[in-house]
């Protein structure tokens, strides 16, 4: 019996390393090559002030969601190779950074704050509050001779974070940690994080199929 146990436990282990591999694999286990995105590090153009750079954090979090598709084969920048605005009107250069990709996302966190919700009888210092959250997404296309647009779009979310007596510490549950998983923020950045991933992983499935 014991024996048949470590067995299946073997299968189980060999079967999560395989589904590991086909996440981050270049190819599907048919054969089938995936289409692939580079993901350029997220431009922060806020003021908003934590220990560590959300950049960092959502650039690797949005790979990381795009991966787990199991769909699109995903390459990261982390030194985003680029002077030019990814956002402008001049696609031409594109090509000649991104050499060897058929798509590339570039993203921009516009807006991160902590507004206060104002409720009568209750002053600011009292009041909950909405993490309000914008980023600019735009995909690019960059298989034609001329790279062209395949998703441009804002994506606005909120989360209601409530006034409790002990309110979340970031200089200690910082990124990283168990205990950013647990805070407003923590859990507002994965839900904006799965919606950004999905939006990618969505449109250059779309853009790859026709």
């Amino acid at each position: 019996m014991r024996r048949i146990s470590l067995l299946v436990l073997a299968a189980a282990a060999m079967s999560c390393a395989r589904s590991e591999t086909e996440l981050w694999s270049r190819f599907h286990e048919d054969g089938r090559a995936k289409p692939t995105v580079a993901i350029a590090s997220m431009i922060d153009t806020t003021s908003f002030d934590v220990s560590w750079s959300l950049s960092d954090e959502m650039t690797q979090g949005v790979m990381s969601q795009v991966a787990a598709s199991g769909a699109v084969y995903v390459h990261g920048q982390e030194e985003s190779p680029f002077t030019e605005n990814p956002f402008g009107g001049d696609l031409s250069w594109m090509k000649r950074e991104f050499q060897g990709e058929e798509f590339v996302a570039f993203l921009e966190l516009v807006e991160h704050e902590f507004a206060p919700v104002q409720t009568k009888g209750i002053s600011l210092q009292e009041a909950s509050s909405n993490l309000n959250m914008s980023v600019r997404i735009r995909v690019i296309d960059l298989r034609p001779e001329n790279p062209r647009i395949v998703l441009q779009e804002m994506i606005r979310d909120s989360y209601f974070v409530p006034k409790t007596l002990i309110p979340a510490d970031y200089a200690v549950d910082v990124w990283g940690t168990e205990g950013f998983r647990k805070t407003p923020m923590g859990i507002a950045h994965v839900g904006l994080i799965k919606e950004i991933a999905s939006r990618i992983t969505d449109y250059v499935l779309l853009a790859k199929s026709r």
